[in-house]
């Protein structure tokens, strides 16, 4: 099947580490394992890897000291605008994969949103860390839809590794470095409402453990994973969509009044996030070619 991912980096005009950052996490695995690690191994220790990263953004809100309504909306825009990008950049790589399947994919992923907030708000009692009530529903939903999406890019990492290993190392590399600023998004959502930082670095690990578990087969049976690549893509995409406009930016508006803010600092958030997010998706992109 087609590759989702570009092709390792060349030449000198990388901006983000390429090849020498796959190389330097080859070595890693060597040095753990003791000997070149190749096949199923070698999948599941940067499968592994690229999930624990995702952890890394919770640690900018270390610094987080006070939390009110304004510093809520922000972080409320600040992820719905992280997701958005992200929501882009996936249905991009899947449309160059396959449109018709990117479009049922974000099908299935609306019904699944609908099905899943149905289902969470028959349980208003609910309860995710410290919160309750409306907080609550509105956390968990991103975590049900933050590893929902890894499923896809567990698919992605077993299939690059399957032609060449360098490519695969490469892949997972580019991923890692992804993966950093969507742990942010979640803990942009969990620390400013009163959960800690490291509970907020587990949860984000969580939204990436399907990765690994995704990655395993998908080596190992890579023909009959490969096509369903631009489907996951598709539904992981509608679903971020849905949760960053109907949940995060909702919010966001919501807590901006209750501090007497305006709606052009939500927008502003929103725009900058967006834009960071995207730059994070060109870099990455450059560095392959």
């Amino acid at each position: 099947p087609k590759q989702r991912f570009p092709a390792p980096a060349r030449g000198p005009r990388s901006t983000v580490p390429g090849p020498e950052a796959a190389h330097t996490m080859a070595a890693m695995a060597d040095m753990l394992y003791g000997v070149p690690v190749t096949g199923i191994k070698r999948v599941l220790f940067y499968s592994t890897i690229t999930a624990l990263t995702t952890g890394l953004g919770a640690l900018p809100l270390l610094s987080c000291k006070h939390v009110n309504a304004r510093n809520i909306a922000l972080s409320n825009c600040a992820a719905a605008g992280m997701c958005f990008a992200a929501s882009l950049a996936l249905t991009l790589e899947g449309y160059a994969e396959s449109r018709g399947k990117v479009l049922l994919g974000a099908v299935l992923g609306y019904l699944f949103i609908l099905a899943t907030r149905d289902f969470i708000n028959r349980h208003e009692d609910i309860k995710f860390e410290s919160l309750k009530g409306h907080s609550a529903q509105k956390t968990l939903l991103l975590i049900v839809v933050m590893t929902a999406h890894s499923f896809a890019e567990g698919v992605g990492i077993g299939v690059s590794f399957k032609d060449r290993d360098v490519f695969g190392v490469y892949v997972s590399t580019a991923l890692a470095i992804h993966n950093i600023p969507e742990g942010l998004a979640i803990a942009l959502v969990l620390v400013p409402q009163g959960t800690s930082v490291a509970k907020a670095a587990l949860w984000a690990v969580f939204s990436s453990l399907p990765q690994p578990l995704m990655a395993l087969p998908a080596y190992v049976f890579v023909h009959q994973f490969g096509w369903l690549l631009p489907i996951g893509l598709g539904f992981a995409a509608s679903a971020m969509a849905h949760v960053a406009t109907f949940e995060l930016l909702k919010d966001a508006k919501e807590e901006m009044t209750k501090a007497k803010g305006s709606l052009g600092e939500v927008y502003g958030a929103l725009s900058a996030a967006f834009v960071a997010m995207l730059a994070v998706q060109w870099a990455l992109h450059e560095a392959s070619e």
